[in-house]
C-alpha cells in the first residue's frame, strides 16, 4: 500500500518530526511503501541514512511554485497512491485535496493533518472565503487528525468520528543512564521570534531572582532583534549574567537529551502553537513543564496539571510565581522525574501513536472498500 506525505517544504529537520516519522513507521511496522513528495529543500538529508532509513524521498522540481507543482504531482500520480497524506488548513492543503478528489483512484484515503492552535480553530470557522476555503479543506479529506484533546472537543462538534485525536511524539535518543536533576529551568527553540515569547520568560525569571535559585538556560538559534534586547535586560538585571546562560543551537541530538535530562523544569511560554515538539522531548526526560493556553497540546503533555502548569498567554507575572513555587515545594524530583518519563512513554511514543493512525486507516479502507 502507498502512503504519500505531500510536504513540499520538507527539510532534513522534518524527518524526525511527524512529517518523517510518520510514513517512516507505517513503513517500518505496517509494510506500507512510505514516503515523502517534496522539493530538495537542502544539499543532505542525512536523517534519511540513519534515523528514518527506508523512507522515500521524492523530489519534485520547483517550477511554478507550491501549489501548481503540488496539483501536477498528483494529477500524474494521484491513481497509484493509495492514501496522500497533507498538512495544514492552507490554500495548499485545499487544492491538493480538490486535485486528489479528481484523479484518485477508487477506494484510496486523503488523510488530513491539521497541525491545528487555538487561532486555526477560530480561522476555520469564520465567515467570507478564509474561513469557507478552510471547511472545504476538511470536507475534501476521508479522515483528520488533530494535536489536542482540547481542539479535538470543538471539531467533533462538527466533523464527528472523521477527526481523532493524534499527538505528536518525540525522537531522542534511549536514555541508557539515570542522571540527576539539577536546579536548571530550560527552554529550547527560535529564540526572540513572536510566538515563543522570550522576552516573557526572561522577564518573568528576572522577576523572581532573588526568590529562587534556578539557572536559566535557552536552547535554540537567536534573532537579531533579541540580541539587543538580551543585552538590555542584562544591562538593567546585572546579577542575571552568572545565571542566564544562551547555549545556542545544538543540532546533536544526544548533547539536547542531556540538556534534558539534568533541568527540572522546561518553561515553554509560547504565545501560539499547535503542538510545541519540544515539550514531549522534555517530559520524555522527565522534566516538568510550564506552558501557556497558547499551546493547548500542553493540557494532555501535563496530565492534565499532574505533571505541569499551563498559564495564560503573556503572564509575566504567573510565570514567574510558578519559578517560586516549585523551588519553595519540597518535590522529589527524581520520584517526580520517573513517573513523567513513564507517562510520556505510554502516552507520546511514536510508535504506539503510529498504531493508533494505522487502527484510523485501517477502518477506512475497510468502509471504502463496502461502499
Amino acid at each position: 500500500m502507498k502512503f504519500v506525505t505531500l510536504f513540499l517544504k520538507t527539510e532534513n529537520v522534518h524527518l524526525q518530526k511527524d512529517v518523517g516519522m510518520i510514513p517512516f513507521l507505517l513503513h517500518k511496522y505496517y509494510g506500507y511503501d512510505s514516503g515523502i513528495v517534496t522539493y530538495r529543500n537542502g544539499a543532505d538529508y542525512p536523517y534519511a541514512r540513519n534515523e528514518v532509513k527506508g523512507l522515500g524521498l521524492w523530489f519534485l522540481k520547483k517550477r511554478l511554485g507550491i501549489i501548481a507543482d503540488g496539483c501536477f504531482y498528483l494529477m500524474r500520480n494521484a491513481k497509484r497512491i493509495d492514501i496522500l497524506n497533507v498538512y495544514h488548513l492552507n490554500l495548499s492543503s485545499f487544492f491538493y485535496l480538490f486535485t486528489y478528489r479528481i484523479f484518485r483512484k477508487r477506494g484510496s484515503i486523503a488523510y488530513l493533518k491539521l497541525d491545528m492552535n487555538p487561532v486555526g480553530l477560530k480561522n476555520a470557522f469564520l465567515r467570507g472565503p478564509v474561513g469557507w476555503i478552510k471547511r472545504r479543506t476538511m470536507a475534501f479529506a476521508d479522515i483528520m487528525s488533530v494535536e489536542s484533546t482540547l481542539l479535538l472537543r470543538e471539531l467533533k462538534k462538527h466533523y464527528g468520528d472523521k477527526v481523532f485525536y493524534l499527538p505528536n511524539g518525540y525522537s531522542l535518543p534511549e536514555r541508557k543512564v539515570t542522571v540527576k536533576k539539577e536546579d536548571v529551568i530550560l527552554t529550547v527553540g527560535n529564540l526572540g521570534t513572536r510566538e515563543k515569547a522570550t522576552d516573557v520568560l526572561l522577564e518573568a525569571f528576572a522577576d523572581c531572582a532573588d526568590r529562587q535559585g534556578f539557572t536559566l538556560r535557552l536552547v535554540g538559534s537567536v534573532t537579531e532583534e533579541f540580541r539587543a534586547y538580551q543585552e538590555a535586560c542584562f544591562e538593567k538585571y546585572p546579577a542575571l549574567r552568572e545565571r542566564v546562560v544562551f547555549c545556542g543551537s545544538i543540532q546533536d541530538k544526544n548533547l539536547l537529551a542531556a540538556e534534558y535530562d539534568k533541568a527540572k523544569i522546561f518553561a515553554f511560554p509560547s504565545r501560539s502553537e499547535s503542538f510545541g515538539i519540544v515539550l514531549t522531548e522534555a517530559s520524555s526526560r522527565g522534566d516538568y513543564i510550564i506552558t501557556t493556553e497558547g499551546v493547548p497540546a500542553g493540557y494532555d503533555i501535563s496530565c492534565q496539571g499532574k505533571y505541569g502548569m499551563v498559564i495564560g498567554i503573556d503572564d509575566r507575572k504567573a510565570l514567574s510565581e510558578a519559578f517560586v513555587k516549585l523551588w519553595n515545594m519540597p518535590l522529589d524530583w527524581e520520584g517526580q522525574a520517573e513517573e513523567i518519563r513513564h507517562y510520556t512513554e505510554e502516552h507520546f511514543q511514536w510508535e504506539k501513536l503510529c498504531a493508533v493512525l494505522q487502527s484510523a486507516l485501517a477502518a477506512e479502507c475497510g468502509e471504502r472498500k463496502n461502499e
